[in-house]
């Protein structure tokens, strides 16, 4: 009888042994801030699906080039920038009942296939005003859809440990193809024109794809939510919508004009995006943590006063290595100003409860990217880029200045 005992006792401690060897890596992945080990893995694919899509939206900053080279005058331009702001700032907005109705995972799924199809399209219809503007409102729905349902995902492998330094790093990958995308993208229109540009920018769009599967969806929200805008209300106060519209504002003319301004300057385009981003990962992974810390109103004020510094040099440089400056100041102020504001507004909620106030709070960010871009052109056609450079720095200059002295009168209990 002994035998039989001994192989019992082998097979109850190797039934035990992948247990307890599991429970041991969730310990680990939850003391370094996901909710379990398969968490952790979720997170890093979401972040490489978000960097991988970001890499063919970057290609926006190279936009204005082309329909200019396509014989599109600067109104023309303006409106093909930013009437593709209706269908983000509507889907953004429903991007919350879109996720109740078919998941938040379904969502991401269905923002990027729109985007890599509205981009690709591009190769066609570039040189036609409504075709070229057709393409663009298709990836505008995916786009509205995109940030909230994945920044929403992203929240959801995490927990309080650490949750504004991860989820600031997992936002960072949306512009982490800031720094190669574009002057990749220009050398390639460059060196072979338009339509090889968009298909070299749609490649890495359906790996992003791929990777949206494999993973464990977020349950539904409890029926009736829809918008949810009560919720998104209460957590998205209006200094906080705000702000994140400035930031926006400010995003949105580096995407959209940058290049054009630089191009015509003769300075390569790569000296503010590589700086930019290079700024904004190392301020993520390196300073987030200490930032959790602090009155979040001061650092968005921070970001600000950064932003307008970088925006003036712009204003007023004509080398490279002043607009490299320029790129460094930008990207130590963006890479304060989303995460601490999103982790605000998600604060407390449930997984399930955070789409409609990320939805609001996106809505908000994504009215300044996309929508600005218009007047925008419309102030650089009346006083140029320089001058409008300017303009810009002052606004976030007076918008650090009200956030300043609001934390300043009212300091936030520490956390």
């Amino acid at each position: 009888m002994a035998r039989p005992a001994a192989a019992r006792a082998r097979l109850s401690a190797s039934g035990h042994a992948p247990r307890e060897a599991e429970a041991a890596r969730d310990a680990r992945a939850q003391a370094a801030g996901f909710v379990d080990a398969r968490g952790r893995r979720e997170y890093l694919q979401f972040a490489a699906s978000a960097f991988l899509i970001s890499f063919m939206y970057s290609h926006a900053a190279l936009l204005a080039v082309v329909f200019e080279r396509e014989g599109f005058d600067l109104h023309d331009t303006g409106l093909l920038l930013s009437l593709y702001a209706g269908p983000v700032v509507l889907f953004t907005f429903l991007s919350g009942a879109v996720s109740a109705r078919i998941g938040v995972l379904n969502s991401c799924r269905l923002a990027v296939a729109l985007m890599a199809m509205g981009f690709f399209s591009l190769r066609y219809t570039a040189g036609s005003f409504w075709p070229a503007l057709a393409s663009r409102l298709a990836q505008g729905t995916g786009q509205g859809l995109l940030l909230a349902s994945f920044v929403t995902y992203g929240q959801s492998r995490l927990n309080a440990n650490r949750f504004v330094y991860l989820i600031g790093l997992f936002s960072s990958m949306f512009a982490l193809a800031q720094a190669f995308a574009p002057p990749l993208g220009a050398a390639v229109l460059n060196a072979f024109g338009a339509r090889a540009m968009f298909l070299e920018g749609s490649i890495p769009a359906l790996a992003a794809f791929a990777l949206t599967f494999g993973v464990r969806p977020i349950p539904l929200p409890k029926a009736g939510r829809g918008l949810d805008l009560k919720a998104a209300l209460a957590r998205s106060r209006p200094a906080s919508l705000a702000a994140i519209f400035v930031n926006g504002t400010m995003f949105g003319f580096t995407a959209s004009f940058l290049a054009a301004l630089l191009e015509a300057r003769a300075v390569p385009i790569g000296a503010f995006f590589l700086a930019s981003t290079t700024t904004l990962f190392a301020s993520r992974f390196l300073a987030m943590g200490v930032f959790e810390t602090l009155d979040r109103r001061l650092l968005v004020a921070c970001g600000f006063l950064c932003q307008a510094a970088s925006l003036a040099l712009l204003g007023a440089a004509g080398v490279s290595w002043l607009v490299a400056v320029a790129g460094i100041l930008f990207g130590a102020g963006y890479s304060v100003i989303y995460p601490v504001l999103s982790a605000a507004v998600s604060a407390g909620l449930e997984p399930s409860e955070r789409a409609g106030p990320q939805a609001l709070f996106n809505t908000a960010f994504n009215v300044g990217i996309f929508l600005m871009p218009y007047p925008v052109a419309l102030l650089i056609g009346a006083f140029g880029y320089g001058a409008s450079a300017f303009c810009l720095a002052a606004l976030a200059l007076a918008s650090a200045a009200l956030l300043a002295a609001a934390a300043l009168r009212r300091p936030e209990p520490k956390r």
